[in-house]
């Protein structure tokens, strides 16, 4: 699966975090690092396999739950419209 950003999401880093708002929507969001750091690697288009295997790289997680719970990141910010997933 591919993953690739979508809308007219604004964001800026605030130590290791990230706030977001979709100027169109009115909505924003705040990331943790992990969640900023998922948001750096798909500033192009990138398999959600390798998003995992760069957080294995970066973090100290198991590989299942680094699976399972970058699922449901991806997953909260295509609800928000943040993102769409692809199949690759």
């Amino acid at each position: 699966m591919l993953v690739r950003r979508q809308g007219d999401w604004l964001s800026a880093q605030v130590g290791d975090e990230i706030v977001m708002m979709s100027a169109e929507k009115g909505n924003y969001i705040g990331l943790n690092a992990v969640g900023a750091r998922i948001w750096e690697l798909i500033s192009s288009p990138t398999p959600v396999d390798e998003i995992c295997v760069r957080l294995l790289e970066e973090f100290d997680v198991a590989p299942d739950v680094c699976r399972t719970e970058v699922a449901a990141f991806l997953d909260e910010l295509k609800a928000r419209g943040a993102i769409d997933v692809d199949a690759a």
